[in-house]
């Protein structure tokens, strides 16, 4: 199988899960599952899907999942989630990186992080709610920066 024969697949996919399939996808991608934001939102791109509508339901998605990996940090503390945070793919070296930025750049990192592709976003959630980020600055700069980076890999999809 060649990876345009993937591509096809995959567009044929989301164009039978419309939204929900899309918003569903991208809240388990946010939250724990090892799900490349690239393999979704390219090819819900270049389907009939509304690409606004598509970018607020992949980013409304990941950041609901993204709010999971947060309530985790808050609840469980860095010392269970060092011990079992590779369950929901955290490592020591990403949740180190993600303090790190948090404590530098403050709330406004986060929205930064959620934006740019191929950083450990799970692990910036999960040190968010360690630090104990105020939770609604915390939800719109999530939102936003996935919504920023949603509506990148969608329009990539439409070229």
């Amino acid at each position: 199988m060649e990876i345009s024969d993937l591509v096809f697949i995959l567009v044929d996919m989301m164009q039978g899960f419309s939204y929900l399939g899309l918003f569903a996808v991208m809240f388990l991608a946010g939250c724990c599952a090892p799900i490349p934001w690239e393999l979704v939102l390219i090819p819900a791109g270049a389907t009939d899907l509304n690409p606004i509508v598509a970018s607020l339901m992949g980013g409304l998605g990941s950041s609901l999942g993204a709010v999971m990996g947060y309530w985790l940090g808050k609840r469980l503390g860095r010392p269970l989630i060092l011990m079992y945070g590779k369950y929901v793919f955290v490592d020591r070296l990403g949740l180190e990186m993600a303090e790190r930025w948090l404590v530098k750049w403050g709330s406004l990192g986060t929205m930064v992080f959620r934006s740019i592709q191929y950083l450990p976003y799970k692990a910036f959630s999960v040190a968010a709610g360690i630090l104990r980020m105020n939770f609604l600055d915390y939800v719109v700069l999530t939102t936003t920066g996935s919504l920023i980076r949603c509506l990148s890999l969608v329009c990539v999809g439409r070229l």
